[in-house]
């Protein structure tokens, strides 16, 4: 008998020439060029990387496209009166956008293309309109993708600092391998249905804790602790609870997650000299004192991507309750390189199960 490998864990399911993640090496590239030089481009370089695109102005497309119709904006409204969490807005109104012209040399994704334009503006007037605040006219002589998200989304004059970082970290998100969220987009793309329904998919995926919002829940965890002499104590009780530290570990890397590297010298440098930067202290703090005592058990592990990724997006003005939708802003361009790399010999992706339930 077959046996069952619970998260399909370390299952080669198909091909991809889109990222390469190198757990046990500690390396991340996408389509074999290494993180390390792809945070020093420009995110929109990055992203015609990632999604095979070859034909120059991506970003003027991606701005031309950016801005919300009046009835987009109803919907938006709607939505935000709901009280539904930000992620689940994204996913359902992900469905009702891409309509109208552009893209189309991205063939079945280009709807997909004409969502992830309008997501900066979707997700910071959904972040206006819930602080009860009027939405900031589309800024469409903004060429950056990522600029354009925070002026929206209330930061007047986003400074140079503030504009790298929240680049480095979205480019860090772009791409990842088969996550849960990936792996969700590429079964629904096998049925053959529209790129929406893919995207919708990946971003439901994404909500969960154990997946995208591990961000917001490690920054929670930061203000639970309150300060840094309390962390030792804190990450004891967890331990001694079985309490899960969030943004702890990770399921891939086997060593330090070579994006965390990145992250945490960002939250680092945002974080100096403010208010922010107690909290940054109190995570380092944590995370000092469970690697003490992973080590203490023969265990070495460290925080990844997630764990110090919730200050930069506080420095960027964001409620918590965002922090994942700004990470869907980053890997919606993951899941269309995926959706189009799977409709090029695509299968419908239907697993077996083993059954053990009563015999009839």
């Amino acid at each position: 008998m077959n046996s069952i490998v619970k998260g399909l864990e370390g299952l080669e399911v198909d091909d991809t020439a889109i990222c390469l993640v190198e757990g046990t090496a500690g390396q991340l590239s996408y389509r074999g060029q290494p993180i390390a030089a792809l945070v020093k481009r420009p995110f929109v370089e990055v992203v015609s990387l990632v999604v095979a695109d070859t034909t120059a102005g991506l970003a003027d497309e991606l701005r031309a496209a950016g801005a919300l119709t009046e009835h987009e904006v109803r919907l938006l409204g709607e939505a935000a009166a709901s009280g539904a969490h930000p992620m689940q807005i994204l996913a359902g109104l992900t469905l009702l956008l891409g309509g109208g012209p552009g893209f189309e040399r991205f063939g079945d994704a280009a709807a997909g293309f004409r969502v992830a334009a309008k997501l900066p503006a979707l997700i910071a007037g959904l972040l206006r309109l819930r602080a009860g605040k009027p939405m900031i006219d589309y800024p469409i002589d903004v060429l950056d993708y990522n600029t354009r998200f925070l002026i929206q989304a209330g930061t007047a004059d986003p400074s140079e600092q503030l504009c790298e970082a929240f680049n480095v970290t979205q480019i860090l998100q772009i791409e990842h391998g088969f996550n849960a969220g990936t792996f969700t987009a590429r079964v629904i793309a096998s049925t053959l249905a529209d790129v929406q329904n893919s995207l919708a998919g990946g971003f439901a995926a994404l909500h969960g804790p154990l997946h995208g919002g591990a961000d917001q829940a490690a920054l929670a965890m930061a203000d639970e602790v309150g300060d840094p002499a309390a962390a030792a104590d804190f990450v004891d009780h967890c331990l001694a609870e079985g309490r899960k530290i969030m943004g702890m570990g990770h399921r891939e890397y086997k060593v330090l997650d070579p994006r965390a590297r990145f992250v945490k010298e960002l939250a680092a440098e945002l974080s100096r000299e403010s208010p922010l930067q107690a909290t940054f202290q109190i995570l380092e703090a944590i995370e000092a004192r469970f690697r003490t005592r992973m080590l203490e058990n023969g265990k070495s592990l460290y925080a990844n991507l997630e764990f110090y990724k919730g200050v930069v997006y506080r420095a960027a003005g964001l409620p918590p309750d965002f922090f994942t939708t700004a990470f869907a802003m980053a890997r919606v361009f993951g899941y269309l390189a995926h959706f189009m790399e799977s409709r090029v010999d695509n299968r419908l992706i239907r697993p077996a199960a083993r059954y053990v339930g009563v015999m009839p």
